[in-house]
């Protein structure tokens, strides 16, 4: 059985990703599919649309045969840390042969691809000092990085301008560097940009645009954008009011932590920059909005995407010396979110090709540092539920695979 894995977080399930899906087993010639999806914070900051569970059901309705998590200690991290941990789980399944990703270029550039990722997994003294003087311009790192790559490699600052294309970069280079047995297949994003919050018309929106539109009560709008399975899910969970829709508590409780901490306290939060911890104490007084604040807080230097992962950072408690201590340790376990009947004999295959734990529900024998990951990941969980209109406490206890027939 020839497997491909799809890292995605489904934010929520748009007919962009069905079509990914379709191509990535026509492409990659498969014979069934596996999708590693965020937990209920994804890698730009924020909390998703829907939990975990319900964007599993949404990849199973659309082609995945075994949906599996990306625990919330990774998957609200930097790209960097997001595909480490994504690529690593995946490759612990003993199950996958090819990882398919989308692309803002398509196949094309494997070459250049290829020629990036040797050259950051090798990291050259010139590379280096390029870096560190586009770092002491004030540029942020992901420009910075791609300005020294430049230097090195001509055509690959176009080729870094789009966040898809970044990501892939991620997934490629920590192939490489691991020696997986993983082959990679890249596959040309259709329709909206990833960041688009309006659509342009045709038949494939980005995700933030039906976010946005679902935030605005224009739901019946998003809904062509959608399969109709997953705009069934979208449209039960905001009706049983189980959704973060817009950034209204969000907002509450990430100003409420910032004023309760001192400057010191929030140099410590993960990923935080020296002098941003003042920045974002002077500006929650005078902004009256999530949105307006990360504006405020947002440079040449500190991008949005950054800013927002300091707020969730902050919001789910993490912190410098722990989250290093999740990337030094890395993925502790295979957590099963969904399967139907080709699932199910991957899953009987893994029992003698996986090389981590394979679980199905919080808990069990695990080692320590799996425990640790886990009670970040119920934290995490329990954080989401608050940010809904009608919280269900203790969820992530019972959260259990999604069963389906083929």
């Amino acid at each position: 059985m020839r497997t491909a894995g799809i890292i995605a977080e489904y934010n929520p399930l748009h007919k962009g990703h069905k079509y990914h899906i379709r191509k990535s087993r026509e492409c990659a010639q498969a014979d069934a599919i596996i999708a590693l999806i965020s937990s209920n914070f994804t890698q730009r900051g924020e909390p998703a649309i829907l939990d975990k569970t319900q964007r599993a059901a949404m990849a199973l309705s659309s082609g995945a045969d075994l949906v599996l998590e990306l625990p919330a200690a990774y998957s609200s991290c930097n790209a960097g840390v997001f595909a480490d941990a994504a690529i690593d789980i995946l490759a612990s399944t003993g199950a996958v042969d090819c990882v398919s990703f989308g692309t803002e270029s398509g196949p094309d550039k494997k070459n250049l691809f290829d020629a990036i990722a040797g050259l950051l997994n090798e990291e050259p003294d010139d590379f280096k000092e390029s870096l560190k003087k586009f770092l002491a311009s004030g540029y942020s790192f992901v420009r910075s990085r791609s300005m020294a790559i430049e230097e090195q490699i001509d055509g690959a600052s176009e080729l870094l301008k789009h966040p898809n294309n970044n990501l892939a970069l991620s997934y490629i280079k920590r192939i490489r560097l691991k020696g997986y047995p993983l082959d990679t297949l890249a596959i040309e994003r259709r329709g909206d940009a990833f960041h688009e919050t309006e659509t342009r018309g045709g038949e494939f929106a980005s995700a933030t645009a039906i976010r946005e539109m679902a935030a605005r009560n224009e739901f019946s709008e998003a809904m062509p954008f959608m399969p109709d399975e997953c705009a069934e899910i979208l449209a039960a969970s905001i009706k049983e009011g189980h959704a973060v829709i817009g950034r209204d508590r969000l907002w509450r409780a990430v100003k409420q932590a910032i004023l309760r901490m001192s400057p010191e306290e929030l140099s410590l939060v993960a990923e935080m920059r020296e002098g941003l911890e003042n920045r974002m104490r002077n500006r929650v007084y005078d902004a009256d909005s999530y949105d307006s604040f990360v504006d405020m807080c947002t440079s040449r230097r500190y991008p949005r995407g950054r800013i927002q992962r300091y707020c969730a950072h902050l919001l789910l408690g993490l912190r410098h010396e722990q989250s290093r201590r999740y990337q030094k340790c890395g993925p502790q376990y295979i957590r099963v979110l969904g399967a139907n009947d080709i699932g199910r004999k991957i899953l009987i295959r893994m029992r003698h090709t996986a090389t981590l734990p394979v679980i199905s529900r919080s808990g069990g024998r695990i080692s320590e540092a799996a425990w640790e990951i886990m009670r970040f990941e119920r934290s995490s969980t329990e954080i989401w539920e608050t940010l809904t209109d009608s919280p269900r406490g203790s969820s992530e206890a019972r959260v259990v695979p999604i069963l389906k027939n083929y």
